[in-house]
């Protein structure tokens, strides 16, 4: 992990690619986490109203933040490759698999909402 990773960079794109998907799907899920336990109408509806402008805000852009998303797993994955190369990583690299699964959640995630 970082430990290994003597370029730091390669750890700032997965964190980037782990946070945007914080955002885009821990937020939403958090919402419905938290209208769940709430077992209140009233509050899932003050809730819908409150995120609904996130809901839009991420539907109007996901395509975009699917594409940063997959830039920075690829610039990443490039990062990581190099710093094996130079010897310099070693070990599996757990952050850059969280990457690329936080990725392809994402992915599953957007295809599933469309469908």
């Amino acid at each position: 992990m970082l430990q290994h990773n003597s370029s730091r960079r390669a750890h700032l794109a997965h964190a980037t690619v782990m946070g945007l998907h914080a955002l885009c799907c821990g937020l939403p899920a958090l919402a419905l986490v938290a209208a769940g336990l709430s077992g209140a109408t009233s509050g899932i509806a003050i809730l819908s109203q409150q995120f609904q402008w996130v809901h839009a805000f991420l539907h109007a852009h996901e395509m975009w933040i699917l594409v940063i998303s997959a830039g920075l797993v690829v610039t990443g994955g490039v990062l990581e490759a190099s710093a094996r190369r130079s010897g310099a990583a070693a070990g599996f690299p757990w952050l850059f698999a969280f990457s690329v699964l936080c990725f392809l959640a994402n992915v599953a995630i957007i295809l599933a909402h469309r469908a």
